[in-house]
């Protein structure tokens, strides 16, 4: 703006001395009450005239206690004395504002990001008389800004680091496979690593879901953390909430004592959602909720919690046909399905069959000395079509180990029972409640093998529910 000439006054045309005194009194309380720092400093280094806002940014109780405190505008306010020359130097060059970010010192001793916006005021002569200038406090925003660029940098670099490690490689975690299904699903696991959004890992049972799972944890920036496994389709519905979100001591009968929920265990780490599909609406809308960010009470209380968790899920369901047939809120599944991983069956990776046998028997003898199939062994495996997958794969291996037989070689009129007894070894001298056992273990597992390994098509058949059937796997070792 230009300076007034001689003679010129800040009257307006006919405007009186009461009008000019209302309208220098509006200025004045534009001035005092404005929410932006406005400041007027000498060349010399000392500030003319402050307002409220520009006080207590610097810390400073008064525009009057500043002005008093700070007697060297070089020294005492900016953090690096000679970014003012630098300031100065630009300001008496421009005609308009200029813009600058600096680091300025409070009354404390503290520091503070500042943007500030400087003009020079000259006189007649075309001098520099004095500046005007505006302050904002814009720390907070630029350490966001640090933070957002260093996790990007850290992920990126994480990205290349993954992506070179796990070209053409064999396993990635506890995953084995070298086939190119297997490379597309690490690729898409180390995509997932690199980020915090949620994941939704879907294929048959037994293709290594969880496996997928802890291995995004594992090289996420929440490895620290908690990786919480929860199984939806093994809680009772009325117990869902309180495993959830915890319950206060008092809450119904039998909460003894205050107890932390899966998401208080997951804060900070990642919560995989086992059999997602398992969840009903009610429970969907609760934890969707809680995954947003808004928080979840635990049962009994009426104070808010937060948890900083990530969501990873998993089911052998077809979510989309769950959504259309309205028993999964869309809302829920938009939500988790961010980043899918389909993991392949095993016979849609028949090259990974080898890999896998040699894993195996490595883990199941527990000794250096490697186990070698015969030629006719290895064929039949690679033939047979893995209803059950990896898991079904583990448990032949080890029935082969024990009767040196593959069970799935048999006469195609043999029924369930027929092939689960004649895998059973005859033994007298079992109690009857071992061998009552083993003959429950072997039908369980041919009935899963059956039908895909699908709990619920298991259970209806075998005339239980699919949580004693879940149950009944786990004291069995089948999961």
């Amino acid at each position: 703006m230009a300076a007034k000439k001689s003679g010129d006054t800040n009257r307006g045309p006919g405007e009186t001395v009461d009008e000019l005194r209302a309208r220098a009194d509006e200025f004045q309380s534009i001035f005092d009450n404005s929410a932006l720092g406005i400041f007027q400093s000498s060349i010399e280094g000392r500030f003319l005239r402050v307002n409220s806002a520009f006080a207590h940014i610097l810390g400073y109780e008064s525009p009057r206690e500043l002005i008093d405190s700070i007697q060297d505008i070089h020294k005492q306010f900016y953090l690096q004395p000679e970014r003012r020359h630098e300031i100065m130097a630009a300001v008496e060059a421009e005609d308009g504002l200029s813009r600058f970010e600096t680091e300025l010192q409070r009354k404390d001793g503290s520091v503070i990001t500042a943007s500030l916006k400087i003009r020079a005021v000259r006189n007649d002569r075309g001098d520099v008389s004095h500046l005007d200038g505006f302050i904002e406090d814009v720390t907070v925003a630029r350490e966001r800004e640090r933070v957002i660029k260093e996790q990007s940098d850290y992920l990126s670099k994480e990205n290349i680091r993954l992506r070179a490690s796990i070209k053409d490689r064999y396993r990635f975690g506890d995953l084995i496979g070298k086939s190119g299904v297997m490379q597309e699903v690490y690729e898409r696991m180390t995509q997932a690593a690199a980020t915090d959004v949620s994941v939704i890992i879907t294929g048959e049972s037994g293709t290594g879901k969880e496996l997928v799972a802890k291995a995004i944890h594992g090289l996420s920036r929440r490895q620290q953390g908690e990786f919480v496994t929860v199984n939806c389709g093994a809680i009772p519905e009325n117990l869902l909430e309180s495993e959830f979100f915890g319950h206060k001591k008092g809450a119904f009968t039998g909460a003894n004592a205050d107890t932390h929920g899966y998401l208080d265990l997951a804060n900070g780490g990642t919560l995989f959602l086992d059999e997602v599909g398992e969840l009903g609406p009610e429970m969907q809308v609760k934890l969707l909720r809680a995954v947003e960010g808004g928080g979840y009470f635990p049962v009994g209380d009426s104070r808010m919690r937060q948890s900083n968790f990530r969501v990873i899920a998993a089911t052998n369901r077809n979510l989309r046909e769950m959504v259309k047939a309205g028993r999964m809120r869309e809302d829920f599944f938009f939500r988790i399905h961010i980043i899918p991983i389909s993991m392949p069956s095993l016979r849609d990776r028949r090259d990974d069959i080898p890999l896998l046998v040699d894993q195996f028997l490595h883990d199941f003898a527990g000794s250096d000395k490697p186990l070698v199939l015969p030629g006719k062994v290895l064929e039949a495996l690679y033939r047979y079509d893995w209803p059950g997958n990896i898991r079904e794969l583990q448990n032949v291996l080890r029935r082969y180990l024990a009767i040196k037989r593959l069970d799935f070689i048999e006469p195609s009129g043999s029924t369930m029972a027929e092939e689960t007894l004649s895998d059973t070894p005859a033994n007298s001298e079992l109690p009857l409640h071992q061998m009552v056992a083993q003959y429950e273990k072997g039908l369980i597992e041919k009935c899963l093998e059956h039908h895909h390994w699908h709990r619920g098509r298991t259970a209806a058949v075998l005339q239980i529910d699919r949580k004693t059937l879940f149950i009944k796997m786990k004291a069995h070792g089948l999961i």
